[in-house]
């Protein structure tokens, strides 16, 4: 029994409150939606090779990622280097290039994918600065 077959217990006024409060149900969750996908976490699926495959463009270089080379690109210089990649990690929202240069080790973090896989950041470390980037157009 929930009280709506008592004497006295107006029917209408129940189906209005529950009709409010699935309303201000409804519109606190659309809130939180918005506020998650706001803060970056609107990607469902893990990232993989298919983020970062191909070409991007930043404000003093572009980059082309392979499964086994990273392309740089100088736009100052119009130079083209070229490294070797041993590996990518994907480890949450980070996805880490192991590359090398003149025989050294290194890694480069990148970052802060948006929801459609349009932009990227790298993020600094010993290799280089933090960047942005966005998809080249083709």
């Amino acid at each position: 029994m929930d009280g709506r077959d008592k004497p006295g217990h107006d029917a209408e006024a129940y189906f209005k409150e529950t009709s409010v409060s699935g309303k201000l149900r409804i519109g606190l969750m659309s809130a939180l939606t918005i506020a998650a996908l706001a803060l970056g976490v609107g990607r469902a699926a893990a990232l993989s090779f298919d983020d970062i495959s191909g070409r991007w463009c930043g404000s003093v270089s572009s980059y082309t990622f392979t499964p086994s080379t990273l392309v740089v690109n100088i736009y100052a210089d119009h130079s083209r280097r070229e490294y070797p990649i041993d590996s990518y990690q994907y480890d949450g929202n980070v996805i880490t290039v192991n590359w090398e240069r003149n025989g050294d080790k290194l890694f480069t973090k990148f970052s802060e994918f948006d929801a459609d896989a349009r932009t990227m950041v790298q993020q600094p470390n010993d290799a280089g600065p933090r960047r942005a980037f966005r998809r080249c157009s083709q």
